[in-house]
């Protein structure tokens, strides 16, 4: 599927497909509104990590919306291969069960009965084993089954994190678009998440926004949406 006008082009996933998401020339602005940025070209491969940073109204989240098909590119061409799930900063956790938040992220087609006795409960724990959570739920005396508070208040920030990623997987989507995945961490409890997300997102493609420069590695491509870019200069593409 295609939308209309420059819309994000949906390329179907299929064997030696070239790339994860794919942007030429791009550009973006909300309706009403002046430019956000132009000039955005980038590639992320699939089971790469391409980290997108720059200042506060770079258009970051813009990027995102492109990226997830809410907003048309204004120039260029935004081409994502299969499909995107978007993890937002402060995802939101209901006052329910460990099982009930995660199969939110599960497709409805996918969603019987059998999904919540064991042969769904593997692919839930394949998600929590992913973000580093399995270890924490098999302590717990009614694993699956308990209840998480409002919000997630009975979680620590990480382990709220870290649910709402294993969340956006279950999705199986093919691209996974993380926004500032330690914005509400400690350094140390960022490291862990992250080694643990790089580790389980291995045969994805991830599009990270952050500000934190430890949460980049050396192997990633790196997008630097510029104060240059929002000018009509290329952004920064590096990797």
């Amino acid at each position: 599927p295609e939308a209309g006008g420059e819309g994000l082009h949906v390329v179907p996933s299929r064997s030696g497909a070239a790339a994860g998401v794919e942007l030429e020339n791009v550009g973006a602005a909300w309706p009403g509104g002046g430019t956000v940025f132009s000039g955005v070209t980038a590639t992320a491969a699939p089971g790469t990590w391409l980290a997108v940073t720059g200042p506060s109204g770079a258009g970051k989240s813009t990027l995102l919306a492109v990226l997830l098909g809410f907003l048309p590119a204004a120039t260029g061409r935004a081409a994502v291969t299969g499909t995107a799930a978007w993890c937002p900063q402060e995802a939101h956790l209901f006052d329910s069960t460990l099982r009930g938040n995660l199969m939110l992220g599960v497709p409805a087609a996918e969603a019987v009965p059998g999904m919540t006795h064991e042969r769904g409960d593997a692919g839930l724990e394949a998600a929590l084993t992913a973000v580093g959570l399995s270890t924490m739920v098999s302590r717990l005396p009614a694993g699956l089954d308990t209840r998480i508070g409002p919000g997630g208040s009975f979680l620590s920030g990480g382990e709220r994190q870290r649910l709402a990623v294993a969340r956006t997987l279950l999705t199986g989507a093919e691209v996974i678009l993380l926004d500032e995945p330690t914005a509400h961490l400690d350094a140390q409890a960022g490291r862990e998440m992250l080694a643990d997300l790089r580790a389980g997102l291995k045969d994805r493609t991830v599009v990270m926004v952050t500000h934190n420069p430890a949460d980049i590695q050396p192997d990633d491509a790196r997008l630097d949406l510029s104060a240059a870019s929002r000018a009509g200069a290329a952004a920064l593409l590096i990797g």
